[in-house]
């Protein structure tokens, strides 16, 4: 039985989600937990975890509602806006719900590559932390240097890279991500979500186009500090759930199966308290 570290539903009626557009065909129409059930249940998967998909307290409350309708859905890391003074009374509210895991900025969306160092946040990270609150970082290759001090600084906050830091694997950019993800693998509070990779390429991936990233990726992180997840819906802009779920499972051939839970299951499962 496994977990889906991170997936994503949405309403498009919202107005909540500004970086879709129409033109975006595949993925500008709504994605509700009736669409994600017989694909999880086709590969084993019990539990899933929704990220937030849209810089809105809001979204975050329909992303709770919607965990409180659906046992497969165990928990959900949301939004709040961590630069301002009222974090810590969004926070309280939206922890009135068990399902509330931890909270995702939308860092590669933010004009600052620098934005995660800016000292007005730590007072709303030390409460997150209080709260027992997890960090989903959403970097690009840009930013890892700045997430290395932060992941310091913030020592005592658990944190999660998204989509192993988006690495340009098109352009075949590897040395410096490999570097500065190595750094951040030594970080005790630092774990990577084995996940976003395809749409990194697109419908046209090649699978050695991927290996050397995700050979590396698996390598460094090992069993205990990796967490699958299928990004779902963003994923069909290059393959099916199906099809990742095994490919993610085809590179992990070579971990014992009590390795592969850790990946596929128990490691979601600790970092996010499910």
């Amino acid at each position: 039985m496994y977990v889906d570290s991170h997936q994503h539903f949405w309403k498009l009626s919202r107005g909540d989600y500004s970086w879709m557009t129409p033109d975006m065909k595949v993925l500008y129409k709504d994605f509700f937990p009736e669409d994600l059930e017989p694909l999880i249940k086709d590969k084993n998967i019990t539990q899933t975890v929704i990220v937030q998909a849209a810089d809105t307290v809001a979204e975050t409350e329909f992303t709770l509602s919607l965990a409180s309708k659906h046992d497969f859905i165990a928990g959900v890391v949301g939004w709040v806006d961590l630069d301002s003074n009222k974090a810590k009374d969004d926070i309280d509210k939206l922890c009135e719900s068990n399902f509330l895991k931890g909270f995702r900025p939308m860092i590669h969306d933010i004009q600052d590559d620098e934005w995660m160092l800016k000292e007005n946040l730590s007072e709303n990270l030390k409460y997150m932390n209080k709260k027992n609150l997890t960090f989903d970082a959403l970097v690009r290759p840009n930013h890892l240097k700045h997430l290395i001090k932060f992941v310091n600084k913030y020592d005592f906050l658990p944190v999660v890279i998204d989509h192993i830091a988006k690495p340009v694997i098109i352009n075949s950019e590897i040395d410096e991500w490999k570097k500065d993800m190595t750094e951040l693998s030594k970080a005790n509070n630092v774990h990577c979500k084995f996940s976003g990779i395809v749409t990194e390429v697109g419908k046209e991936y090649k699978k050695n186009q991927l290996d050397p990233y995700i050979d590396f990726i698996l390598n460094l992180f090992g069993s205990d500090k990796l967490m699958w997840g299928s990004d779902w819906p963003v994923l069909t802009m290059a393959d099916s759930y199906g099809n990742w779920f095994d490919l993610a499972m085809d590179y992990c051939s070579s971990f014992s199966e009590d390795e592969k839970n850790k990946i596929f299951s128990l490691n979601a499962k600790n970092f996010y308290n499910l």
